[in-house]
């Protein structure tokens, strides 16, 4: 047959199924693709500096793989147990009765008026605090016994950064040749998707990892049950735009004025409102130049939205998604002007 128009049509026809089906072989390891691209980036600049000394692309991506084992892959193992440690901890002292809230103590401070509404609080509270405990203990459980699929993940993940620091130029040069974009198109889609990997992960993330660490020793100090724990909350509150790290900070305190731990609570209002509050302004600025540029709110509904679409790794993907799609309205906006 020779109809160019048919040979045109049954080529993309080709391209698509086999785009497709390339597609779904890829999905089940997409998020994994996704945290070897986001880490690459991350440290590309250490890459750099270690080709610059040994003139190798295959030694100096090794070496720069094993570095982010040993500065990632350690302390986050070392948090996980012992985080494991203090929830499995609460959980055995809600089953076994020797967790409580001083509930008798925090009702009878309340005014009368509010008393039962808040002896009925409390008592939801200790519900939900077990529930809670008992999922997550059950969930950790689950992955830590499944050695197997953690291990895969892992190999998956450091086995795709080393390929993406190798030959990530390549790679690079591929993709610009496959997209039907401007050169000056690619050149800003790439710089704030880079800029957008360095916000998220430097200007939020390291952040609020600071902030949670910070409000750990405040809650060490002050005498704050499973502080460990609350530290874990307050990363994760911090990660939150607007409200940040009050979220986890207020009920703290709170619990310590309401349990008559009141010189304990200023303290620890003290401590949050200058250890904890000032850290995004001191901290931020150093760690990353650029932001995301993106509005809190739609930060917000990006990170909720990531969590649910992509699990734990939605609070990177999501607001980076957020980021590439408002740099192509940009895009669009300007062409459509011009």
């Amino acid at each position: 047959m020779n109809n160019p128009k048919l040979q045109t049509i049954g080529f993309f026809v080709l391209l698509g199924v086999a785009a497709i089906l390339a597609l779904l072989m890829l999905w089940p390891f997409l998020q994994l693709i996704a945290l070897a691209a986001i880490l690459a980036v991350l440290f590309s600049p250490w890459h750099k500096r270690i080709t610059a000394k040994f003139k190798s692309q295959t030694w100096s991506a090794l070496l720069t793989v094993l570095f982010v084992l040993v500065i990632v892959l350690v302390p986050l193992g070392l948090l996980g147990y012992l985080l494991y440690g203090e929830v499995g901890s609460l959980y055995r002292s809600i089953v076994t009765g020797g967790f409580h809230l001083d509930q008798a103590l925090i009702v009878s401070r309340l005014p009368t008026n509010v008393q039962e509404i808040g002896n009925n609080f409390l008592n939801n509270l200790s519900d939900s605090i077990s529930s809670l405990t008992g999922t997550t203990l059950q969930s950790v459980t689950g992955l830590v016994s499944n050695v197997f699929n953690f291990f895969f993940a892992l190999f998956v993940v450091f086995f795709t950064l080393y390929y993406f620091l190798r030959d990530g130029s390549r790679l690079k040069e591929f993709i610009s040749n496959i997209f039907p974009l401007s050169q000056v198109h690619e050149s800003k889609l790439m710089e704030r998707l880079e800029m957008a990997i360095n916000g998220v992960v430097k200007g939020s993330f390291l952040v609020a990892l600071t902030q949670g660490c910070i409000a750990f020793v405040g809650f060490l100090i002050f005498g704050v049950p499973q502080p460990l724990l609350w530290g874990a909350l307050t990363v994760l509150a911090a990660l939150v735009p607007t409200f940040g790290t009050s979220l986890a900070l207020i009920p703290a305190i709170l619990y310590l004025f309401l349990t008559g731990h009141t010189g304990a609570g200023i303290g620890m209002t003290i401590w949050g409102a200058v250890a904890v509050g000032t850290v995004d302004n001191i901290i931020s600025p150093r760690l990353v130049g650029s932001r995301t540029n993106l509005h809190p709110l739609l930060v917000l509904f990006s990170v909720l939205g990531g969590l649910r679409l992509f699990g734990l790794l939605g609070f990177l993907l999501g607001p980076l998604l957020m980021a590439v799609l408002m740099v192509l309205l940009e895009m669009y906006q300007t062409d459509s002007k011009s």
